[in-house]
């Protein structure tokens, strides 16, 4: 196994643009430096087992020196003297020291622990890219402090562990740490960064922390001057759509055109409550339009009067869209808009945003709008390629053609009513 230096090059995310670690950016991931009080615990601890065990050699010496003095300090008479206990002492301390400082630089660098920080819940991490600081960098941080425990004996070593005192930064970070390019922080009440899985998770929620904004656009009502705020009256309803299936199975969509799509028997299917198309139809007239200039993906027709839609997701369930349905991860309307329909989907990827897309159907067909996603929406017909939607452009979907929204996908049908 080799280590090296980490020399700070590689780019990560939080750092400022002069390159230096970013504290606002590991506070924000839920990073806790440690309190001076438990950092110097932790270290009581280390150097109380450091003296226990050199306890042995201390003996030792205690003893030659008490034979030195028994022989009135003739050196002769001192190595005439019986040392092979005190030789026994010291080889035994010293081989104890060497072991359990060896094992500390090994924890430290390694697993960013030592045994005092483990039992008292502190990790000693790097600074930039939140991982363990490196073997190499915790031997030139023990460097630095044995020369100056050699140079100015007690006064070095106290220096350099009250300078994490002066922090301009506020987080405890000592000249050591710098040399180590180490951070010390609490596991025990913030992020353990170590766990590669909730650091994921934590940069995540961080970087998605602003909502996705989209522009409030103007009423399209014809009574309502320019600038007006149109907020129709109408309940809600929602549909709720299950996560996608774990095996991996090719599906087939129904044929388009049909009267009424053929159910797939390896799959669930959720009808949608009555109610909802109710609501739906209820205010297909009244709810304010969602979106900028309206496209179509491809060039059709207008639907025949009568036609309803249905939008077949990529584990079978069923969903008739109404007038105005926001779907995402947790979709929520924006301030004054009334929306028929809720449409939360479970994507494992976890590349949808909390309000994806809206959609729609109006007398041209079925629409969509992506509402300003990280991660965009497509829209193809089958056997075509897909092609990326503009965010806020509204864009009248042909049936047969297939929307994909993160991980997730649903199918656009018609059928025509009677």
């Amino acid at each position: 196994m080799s280590v090296t230096l980490d020399d700070g090059t590689a780019v990560v995310p939080g750092l400022d643009p002069e390159g230096r670690p970013d504290p606002e950016y590991a506070a924000g991931l839920g990073l806790i430096a440690a309190h001076a009080g438990r950092r110097s615990a932790a270290f009581a601890l280390d150097a109380s087992i450091w003296m226990v065990l050199a306890a042995p050699g201390l003996v030792a010496a205690a003893l030659v020196v008490g034979s030195a003095g028994a022989a009135g300090w003739d050196a002769q008479a001192v190595l005439a003297a019986d040392l092979t206990l005190p030789l026994i002492l010291a080889i035994v301390s010293q081989a104890l020291l060497f072991v359990f400082g060896l094992t500390q630089l090994a924890l430290h660098g390694r697993l960013a622990l030592t045994v005092g920080k483990a039992s008292f819940g502190l990790r000693s991490v790097n600074v930039a890219t939140f991982g363990v600081p490196g073997f190499w960098r915790v031997v030139l941080r023990a460097l630095v402090l044995t020369g100056a425990q050699l140079v100015v004996p007690f006064i070095g070593p106290a220096v350099l562990f009250a300078s994490s005192a002066w922090d301009r930064e506020r987080r405890g970070r000592s000249w050591l740490d710098r040399v180590g390019r180490c951070f010390v922080i609490d596991v025990r009440r913030g992020l353990n960064p170590l766990d590669a899985k909730a650091l994921r998770h934590a940069r995540r929620a961080f970087e998605s922390e602003a909502p996705d904004d989209v522009a409030k656009l103007p009423s399209l009502a014809s009574d309502r001057a320019p600038g007006d705020l149109f907020i129709p009256a109408a309940r809600s309803s929602s549909g709720v759509v299950s996560a996608a299936p774990s095996e991996q199975v090719e599906w087939s969509p129904p044929p388009v055109g049909s009267q009424t799509p053929a159910p797939q028997a390896a799959t669930p299917v959720s009808p949608v409550a009555p109610a909802a198309a109710a609501a739906a139809a209820a205010v297909a007239t009244e709810l304010p339009v969602v979106g900028g200039p309206t496209t179509s993906v491809p060039a059709r027709a207008p639907a025949p009067l009568g036609t309803e839609f249905l939008m077949i997701f990529d584990d079978g369930t069923r969903l008739q869209p109404g007038a105005l349905g926001l779907i995402g991860r947790d979709p929520a309307a924006s301030p004054g808009e009334q929306v028929s329909q809720f449409v939360p989907l479970d994507d494992p990827s976890m590349r949808i945003s909390k309000t994806h897309a809206a959609f729609g159907v109006d007398a041209s067909g079925f629409w969509i709008v992506d509402r300003a996603s990280r991660n965009g929406t497509t829209v193809a017909l089958i056997g075509d390629a897909a092609r990326p939607l503009t965010p806020g452009v509204r864009t009248q979907v042909a049936p047969g053609a297939r929307v994909t929204l993160g991980g997730r996908s649903f199918l656009v049908t018609e059928s025509t009513g009677r």
